[in-house]
Formats: C-alpha cells, structure tokens, sequence
C-alpha cells in the first residue's frame, strides 16, 4: 500500500525542490527532507529560507554555483600517503574557491541574516590551498602547470630541445627518402612515444632501423632511424623524469590538501547544507510561495492556498485559491458536491500544505496561513486495491479505517476520499459516521469527501462538525473550483443527467425512487445554491458602484480644489490689477494737477484734463463691469428642474433638489451628480443655454473596471494602445494606483512600457513589482 506520503504526491513536490539544487549533496539533502517534530528546529529552517529569499529578490546576486561531489575525494584522503589526481585536486580547489566567496558575500550581510549566518559563519575558507592548486594546475585542461616547480620546468625545456633536435634529423632523412620513393607519406609519426616514418612494404629493408609497427593493411611500417634512437632515448628518458616531477607535485598537493581535511569535509558539509537552503528558497520563487505561521495548538488556517504541483503545470491564474479553518470552531469538516468538482483536490491541497510547512518549506499560500501541531498525518484517497495482497477496494478501505482508528491521535490530520464508500450505503455510512464521531471527540483534525445525505446531516446535527462544498454553477453545470464552509453541496445526478439529453421520463421515475426526504434535501440544496449565487453577483455589483461612486467622489474633491487654487490666482490676479489702476490713476491726477499749475488754469487745460479723467474712470468702470458676478437668484426665483450656472463647472446644470441644512443643492451636469451651495447659483439664460447647448461631450463611464492591465502576449504597438485606453478608463472613475502585468521573457515588452510611462503626462510615477507583486513580470503606475 502505499505511505502518505505517496497518496498526497509530496515526493514529486521535493523532485520539483531538488531540480533547484546546485549540487549532487544538495539534491540529496532535498529528496531526503522529512516532516519535523521539533517546532523551534522547524521555525529556525522557515526563517533561513525566508532570509534568503529576501537576497534572492532584493539583493545582489548570491555567488553559489554548482560544486563537485568531494566524498570520494575525502574518503582517498583519510588514507595516509595516498595521492589524489588532479581532476581530484582541482574539484578541491574549486570547492575552497565557492566557500571562501560564499563567505564573504554573507559576512556583508549579517544582519539580514540572523538565522542563516549560523551556517554561513561556520565557513572557513582554505585560501592558500585554493590559490596553490589554481597555481599547479590548470583547471580545464587538468595539465600541471610549468609553474608548479623549477625541476619541472627545466625538464619540460630539455624536452623541447631533444624533440626538436630529433625532429630535424628525422625531416632531414623525410626529405632524402622522399625523392626516392620510399616513404607511403612524407610526414613525421609517433608510436610509443617514439618519432617514427611510415615506410612502404617493399622498402623496409632499405632503410636501417627498428620496427615499431605495421599498418592494417600490411602495406605500411612504420620504423624508427638507427639514427635517431638516441635521440629518441633522450626524449622518453625525459619524459619519465617529467612524470616522476608530476607524480612528486601531485602527491605534495594532496599532503597539502590533507592537513585541511577536517575543515575540507566542514565547508563541503555546509555547503550541502545551504544549497538546500537554496534550493528551498529558489523553490518558493519559482511557486511565489511565502512562510506561514507555525503554532503550537492543533489547528491549520489556510488563506488563497493552491496546490503546488497544480501551480507548477497551469500557472496561478487557472488554479482557484481555497480558505480554510480547522481546529477551533470545527475538528471536522465533511465535503460534499459533483464528481471532478475538485473536492479531491481540497484535500491533496490541505495534506501536501500541512506536510511542506511542517518540513520547513515555504507554502504558495498567504502569510496569513497558520499551521500547528501535527504530528502525524493519515490519507487515504484513490483506490487502494491490492492484487497481490488479495484485498477488494473496500477491503483496503477498511484497513486503511482500522489504521486511523486505531493510531489517530489529537495531534492527527486525517484526510478520507469518498469514506465508507464501496459497499451497502447503509452501513458504509454508520461505519463513516462512528469514525468521524470518535475522531472529532479526541480532538483530531479530519476532512472527508462524501455524496451521502447521511454525513451532511451528521455535519449539521453535530458541533464540531461543519458541511463544506464545491461551488457548482447552475447555468453551466460546471464546476468553478471554490471551496466553501458551512454549506453542503448537491451531487446533480439529475440535473447533468437533463444537460446530456436523459429523457425526462427516467429522470422523474429516478427522483420517485429517492423517495420525498431526499428529494425535498436535495431541492432544499439547489434552492440555496442558486440563492447564493445571485447574492455573489448582488455583492459584485455593489462593490461596483461603490468603487465608481468613491471614484466620482475623489474626482469632486479633485476638482473643488483645482477651483479653490484657480480662485486664489484670480483674486491675486485681480489684486495686483486694481494696483496697476490705482498707481495709473494716481499718475493721471498728478499729471493733471502739474498741467493746470503751469497753464495757469487756462480753460483748455481745464477741458483736457476732465477729459483725461473721464477716460481714466471709464476704464475703471469697464473693468469692474467685466469682473462682477451676478447677484445670486432668491430662492423663489430657482426651483427644482431649473437650468442654472454654477462657476464649479463651465456649462449650465439642472437643480434636482431642494436646499439640504447646510444650504447645499444637488446639481445633476454632464452625466454627473454634484453639491454646490444655493446662493452661488444664477438661471442660465437663454443665449447661455444655447451657448452652452451648442456642443456637449458624453462620457461614458467604464463598467466593472479593474485596476490590473494583463498584455502579456501583445505586441509593444498593441500594448501600449492598451495602456493608454487604460489609463482614460482611470482617470474618469477616479483610480490612481494601477497595476500592469507584461510578464517577465526577454524584457522587450517591459522596457517599452518603461519608456513610454517615462513620458506620459498623466504618470505621476513608476516602478517594478515588489515579491510579492509580481517581481519584475508587472509595473506599478501611480497616475497624477
């Protein structure tokens, strides 16, 4: 049978976690993580995992790369005298070089990390051996470096000597036998190390020398020069020399390397250790996955929870998020409802949870989630039948009951597909009910799935117990994925079986057959379903208009003060016009008196300056004739449906209410509904009518409008159409902060959505998503 641990998939979930590890240990300690019973072992692994999540979003990149598996290595250095190879010594050298870097990286950063430094403070890094062996070798290649000794060097620039002193002779001899025919091929070989020339067959006996090969065709040998064997012999004597100094370089390494052995085999450790810290927080990016709150009661409260392994293949917008509570107001809750309505994936999705939060894993839910004390959990969902063990379906059911009843405890979390299914209703349901019972009154945490009005009954008459379902839409007869509690769920036998076409003949013999309790249960179930549905879209609805009315009412607010500021600068406006006036008419009259007193009165002065001061005052009563406002209108004069101008707004309004207490009317302009005081109202005349008649824009403001833009898949040219349609969408319901999803690929997208903002005149400002907001797939726009 299989362990609970198979039936709820967590297996694949930590194949998922491994595939984000940089090394063999890593993947290793992944596939090997375990449920913990330790709570502050548990908080302390959580709290590593969120420490470095936060690096791993907010910060500079985290130098860890993959490093090789040095067991093997390790295991040959325990053994005194033994000498390591340099593919050996340079995994060694690369190890200390990941240590020391990952090192100093989270020494600069201790204090965004007080749980994980327990780990990375341990790491001491091995600097002069890294650096010699980066020294002696060449870590592509595997070649000792000349550099490694003198002896070595020397004995490599004898070589070079010798073989190019052999190499003359032997073009030298290339070139004599080529003229006379005797080489298969004018060139130079090697066999064993020694410089040879391919001579044909029936020439081996004219040229003196040894034998070392001959082809496979018999047609070639290939002979080495009686003359050149010395040569020959210096060369190979000194390439023994050579790997006698390389045999001596690498044994002087790994004694080097053995006297760190003890920290060698810590920082591997650690580093195993933190690439599964790694690894769990790359994990928890990939599924945008948060920690939640570990308690220490008996009790789960799941808040927008997904199935992870569902989140991995469809993406966070196909998979419905659930809520739910279990521990305080009920142990137990009973879910009823259609076939592949999802009621299996309520309870895969409680278990997995519980089980990745319990092994220190970071859960795609929100932070709000709260898990306690689990100790053990029980699963039995699919079909458990067994073969080879001679048990029936239900027989395996059986056995899986016995266990839970026999070793569930108050700290248990037991999870039951389709419980006391199998066999006769009847009593597959009194064995249901007696388990749920007992399980419920020690205090363990259950969810069970069931189609039997039996159970739903039991979960109404019982506390402790709670009725959960699937949401069903009844116009579509299909399932929208939502869990809720506190309302049990009909299994539509008989409505499905009317959408494909059942003859309503069978259907009304089937519902006889029921008998009138079930039927009337059932009735009672659709009744409140379609109740409940039509209340959802109620709800939609409402927050609708509340969001438009809240929108219309910061445009108000927006636009009173825009009037407040436009007032001040009139007034100051005004103010330094009445000065200019003032200063011009006092000029005048000065002016006017100078004149007289040196005309002496004459009568034409006299006559000029009353005109000057005619003109002066019919300027002055020209401009305060163009600045007057109309006297308000008593109120007998404007009554309700009344045209009338307010100065809040260019074109006339009508009244559609009486003075509230504080002298306040309700204006209805342009598709808009707003309050101005009743003394600043005037009647709009005729010719303003016709005026303000003569041209009028409808704006039509947005139904349901959203705050998220999706462009993912657009074009750049498509998108940002999109955008700024958006943006005339907000502005008119009064929405400011807006969120705009391009997606992450290869920033094209996003780079033109950046220039654009950057530009745009009703952006007040812009940035990339945080974490938990969508990371750098969406941008945040706050509009003027």
């Amino acid at each position: 049978m299989q362990t609970v641990l198979e039936v709820l998939e967590y297996d694949r979930v930590l194949e998922k976690l491994a595939g984000h590890a940089n090394s063999v240990l890593g993947a290793e300690l992944c596939l090997a993580v375990r449920p913990m019973d330790d709570v502050q072992a548990l908080r302390t692994s959580l709290a590593q995992t969120t420490e470095l999540r936060a690096i791993l979003d907010f910060d500079q990149a985290v130098p860890f790369s993959s490093f090789p598996d040095l067991r093997p290595v390790l295991k040959k250095l325990a053994v005194v005298g033994s000498s390591l190879s340099a593919e050996s010594l340079v995994a060694v050298g690369q190890t200390c070089r990941l240590g020391r870097r990952l090192s100093r990286y989270f020494a600069g950063r201790e204090e965004k990390i007080p749980h994980l430094k327990a780990l990375t403070s341990e790491l001491l890094p091995l600097e002069k051996l890294e650096k010699e062996i980066s020294r002696c070798i060449d870590e592509d290649s595997f070649d000792i470096r000349d550099e490694a000794s003198e002896a070595l060097a020397s004995i490599r620039r004898q070589i070079i000597r010798a073989q190019a002193n052999t190499r003359r002779k032997m073009e030298g001899m290339v070139k004599s036998f080529s003229s006379q025919g005797v080489l298969q091929e004018n060139l130079i070989t090697m066999r064993n190390g020694r410089m040879v020339l391919v001579i044909k067959d029936e020439y081996k006996r004219k040229v003196q020398g040894l034998v070392h090969d001959r082809s496979a065709s018999g047609l070639s040998y290939f002979i080495e020069p009686f003359e050149t064997v010395e040569d020959n012999n210096r060369v190979r004597e000194l390439l023994s020399q050579e790997a006698e100094e390389i045999e001596r370089i690498l044994a002087r390494l790994s004694d080097l390397a053995r006297s760190h052995r003890e920290v060698l085999q810590s920082n591997f450790y650690l580093l195993g250790r933190l690439d599964l810290v790694y690894a769990k927080a790359a994990f928890s990016r990939t599924l945008q996955a948060l920690e939640p709150e570990i308690v220490e009661d008996t009790f789960i409260y799941l808040a927008q929870a997904r199935h992870p392994l569902l989140l991995l293949r469809m993406g966070a917008a196909a998979v419905t998020p659930m809520q739910i509570e279990l521990g305080r107001e009920n142990n137990t809750v009973i879910i009823s409802g259609p076939n592949a309505g999802g009621k299996t994936v309520a309870l895969k999705t409680v278990g997995l949870l519980v089980l990745m939060a319990r092994s220190g894993l970071h859960i795609p839910a929100s932070p709000l989630s709260q898990i306690g004390s689990i100790d053990r959990v029980f699963a039995v969902i699919g079909d458990q039948q067994s073969i080879e063990a001679d048990l029936s379906t239900f027989s395996s059911h059986l056995l899986s009951l016995k266990e839970i009843d026999e070793q569930a405890g108050r700290q248990s979390l037991v999870l039951v597909d389709e419980i006391g299914a199998g066999t006769d209703p009847e009593e597959g349901m009194a064995l249901a009910t007696a388990l749920l019972k007992k399980l419920t009154a020690i205090g363990a945490l259950s969810m069970v799935t069931t189609h039997h009005s039996v159970l739903k009954t039991f979960a109404y008459q019982n506390k402790k117990t709670a009725n959960a379902s699937m949401e069903f839409d009844l116009t579509t007869l299909k399932p929208t994925y939502r869990f809720r509690i506190g309302i049990p769920g009909s299994s539509y036998a008989f409505e499905i079986a009317r959408r494909i076409g059942v003859s309503e003949q069978l259907i009304a013999e089937s519902r006889s057959l029921v008998g009138e309790q079930k039927d009337r249960l059932e009735g009672l179930i659709l009744e409140l379903e379609a109740k409940i549905q039509r209340h959802q879209k109620l709800a939609e609805a409402a927050d609708l208009k509340e969001a438009e009315y809240r929108g219309l009412a910061k445009l108000y607010h927006e636009r009173t003060e825009t009037l407040r500021k436009e007032e001040k600068q009139l007034k100051r406006k005004a103010a330094e016009e009445a000065q200019e006036i003032l200063a011009s008419a006092n000029s005048t009259v000065e002016q006017i008196i100078r004149d007289i007193k040196s005309s002496q009165a004459e009568t034409a002065a006299i006559r000029a300056a009353k005109q000057a001061l005619a003109e002066q005052r019919t300027r002055v009563e020209k401009i305060v004739e163009q600045t007057r406002e109309e006297p308000a209108a008593p109120i007998g004069e404007i009554k309700v449906g009344d045209r009338v101008l307010w100065k809040g707004i260019a074109s006339p309004a009508v009244l559609i209410s009486e003075p509230d207490k504080q002298g306040r009317v309700l204006l209805q302009a342009d598709g808009l509904k707003l309050k101005a005081p009743f003394d600043e109202l005037v009647p709009a005349t005729r010719s303003e009518r016709r005026r303000a008649g003569s041209v009028r824009v409808q704006l039509d403001k947005p139904e349901g409008f959203k705050t998220e833009l999706d462009l993912r898949g657009q074009r750049a040219d498509e998108a940002l159409e999109n955008v700024e349609r958006f943006f005339d969408e907000a502005l008119l319901v009064g929405f400011h902060e807006l969120r705009i999803i391009h997606g992450k690929g290869a920033g094209k997208l996003r780079s033109a959505i950046k220039e654009y903002l950057r530009t745009h005149p009703a952006v007040k400002q812009s940035r990339l998503g945080n974490w938990n907001e969508g990371d750098s797939g969406v941008t945040i726009v706050e509009l003027k």
